[in-house]
């Protein structure tokens, strides 16, 4: 009679012995699982990209893992265009080149990010007057030939710290893939253009004439405030 009770009691603290063993091995596994997912977003990843700021490196870590990452760039590219927005045809060359620090937020735990950050602008677009068939230069409506005013040159630059938004999909210490791509959509507020412009030789009226010539300048490159930034990028994480 007292023989079941005792297999039975043997029984039941064999299965809670198999239950508490199930249960450690289940928590191993999570804190195991939970680490490596801790020691892949505490990495940082180098990247290379392609934007509308220029070509650039950019390197990447964690600062609250699956949530907040830390990106510090570095762009430039100078390129040759031609800006005709007055009376006068300018030959130009935009210098690009720019730094910026950026922190990337994932509201949903995904790739999708939100961007902010700030950048040192060092774009600036140096312009030389072109004179027209006739030889000579048109400023605010008088006209001066080249031998009377020389060579025209300017120079367009903007505010030196420059905010950014934007969005953007990719997390480059996050993942199974050590590689990973980045999209990035978003503006730039470099402030208002400030140019300058100056030749290299001088006649009575020339002043005011160049003066005019520059408030036609600033207001026609004025949308330039806001300048738009798509960027992808190619990263490897360590």
């Amino acid at each position: 009679m007292n023989a079941w009770p005792l297999c039975l009691r043997d029984h039941i603290s064999l299965e809670e012995g198999f239950t508490m063993k199930r249960t450690f091995l289940a928590l191993t596994v999570a804190i195991g699982m939970g680490c490596a997912t801790s020691a892949q977003a505490d990495g940082f990843a180098l990247g290379v990209k392609a934007s509308t700021l220029g070509a650039g490196v950019e390197v990447t870590t964690n600062l609250v893992p699956m949530m907040l990452n830390g990106r510090i760039q570095l762009n430039g590219y100078n390129y040759s265009t031609t800006v005709n927005q007055t009376d006068v045809s300018y030959d130009a060359k935009l210098k690009l080149f720019s730094v910026g620090a950026l922190a990337d937020f994932y509201p949903f735990g995904g790739k999708f990010r939100l961007t902010g950050g700030v950048y040192y602008n060092g774009n600036k677009l140096d312009i030389t007057g072109v004179p027209n068939a006739a030889a000579s230069f048109v400023f605010n409506g008088r006209t001066y030939t080249a031998a009377q005013i020389g060579t025209v040159h300017g120079r367009m630059d903007f505010n030196k710290v420059a905010p950014y938004v934007g969005i953007g999909w990719g997390d480059a210490v996050s993942g199974g893939s050590p590689l990973g791509l980045g999209v990035d959509i978003g503006v730039l507020y470099q402030g208002k253009p400030k140019t300058s412009i100056s030749t290299s030789k001088t006649v009575p009226g020339l002043a005011a004439d160049i003066a005019a010539e520059k408030a036609k300048l600033d207001n026609s490159l004025n949308k330039f405030k806001f300048y738009p930034v798509a960027a992808i990028s190619l990263s490897w994480r360590f």
